[in-house]
C-alpha cells in the first residue's frame, strides 16, 4: 500500500521527535555528569590537604556478551574527578564503547557516567580503589538497511589501581562491567535483553 504525504509526513515527524528525544536525553546525561563532576573536582580541591583534582583519559578493551550481540571492540574513555580527601572522591566520564557486530546486527555504544570512588592508598606509589555510579547510554542500533536508537540509564561498577610515578602523574589500570538494556522497537529490529560490556583498560591521570 502506498504512503500518502500525509502519513508520510506523520512518520517521518513521529521519527524525528523520537531520535531528538533521545538526544536531549543523551545530551542531558553526559552535561550531568560533567557539570556535576566538575563542579565536585573544583569543590575536592579545597576540602582537604589530602584531597585534590585529576583529569585523564584511557584506552580499552570491551567484551560484549548478551542479547544480540557477541563482540570484541576498542573503547576510549574522557574523565575528570576530585578526592575529598585520601579515601573518598567523585568522578565523571565521556564514554565511546565502539561498535559490537553479530548475526547482522550492529549497535554503537556511548555514554556518560557518574561514579562514586574509594580509595586505599599503599604509600606514595600506588592507590587501589573500586568504584559504583550511573551510566546514561545510547545505542544506535542498526540491522539490514533498519535503524534505530535507544537511550536509557543503569548502575554500574569497577575497580583498579592506580601507579603513581609522581604527586603530578599516575598509570592508571582498570576494570568495569556495564549492562544496557534493550528493547523491541517499533521498526522491527528484535533487539530484547541485557547486554553486559566488560571493560578492562589502560589510562593516564594528571593531578592538581
Amino acid at each position: 500500500m502506498l504512503m500518502t504525504p500525509i502519513d508520510f509526513s506523520f512518520a517521518w515527524k513521529k521519527e524525528f521527535d523520537m531520535k531528538s528525544s533521545i538526544s536531549i536525553k543523551k545530551m542531558t546525561g553526559i552535561a550531568l555528569s560533567v557539570a556535576m563532576g566538575s563542579g565536585l573536582w573544583l569543590a575536592a580541591s579545597t576540602v582537604s590537604a589530602d584531597g585534590g583534582a585529576y583529569i585523564g583519559g584511557a584506552y580499552g578493551l570491551g567484551r560484549v556478551d548478551g542479547g544480540d550481540f557477541k563482540d570484541d571492540t576498542s573503547v576510549l574513555k574522557a574523565f575528570v574527578g576530585g578526592k575529598f580527601n585520601s579515601h573518598v572522591g567523585i568522578e565523571a566520564a565521556i564514554h565511546d564503547f565502539g561498535g559490537a557486530d553479530d548475526n547482522g546486527f550492529r549497535s554503537d555504544l556511548t555514554g556518560g557516567s557518574l561514579a562514586l570512588m574509594g580509595f586505599i592508598p599503599f604509600g606514595d606509589g600506588l592507590d587501589v580503589f573500586a568504584k559504583v555510579g550511573n551510566l546514561w547510554w545510547e545505542s544506535d542500533v542498526k540491522y539490514l538497511g533498519l535503524k534505530n536508537s535507544q537511550s536509557g540509564q543503569e548502575l554500574f561498577y569497577g575497580a583498579g589501581i592506580n601507579v603513581n610515578f609522581s604527586s603530578a602523574l599516575a598509570l592508571r589500570l582498570e576494570f568495569e562491567r556495564y549492562k544496557v538494556e534493550l528493547t523491541s522497537d517499533e521498526v522491527g529490529i528484535d533487539i530484547s535483553g541485557t547486554t553486559d560490556v566488560d571493560v578492562a583498560s589502560v589510562g593516564v591521570v594528571f593531578s592538581f
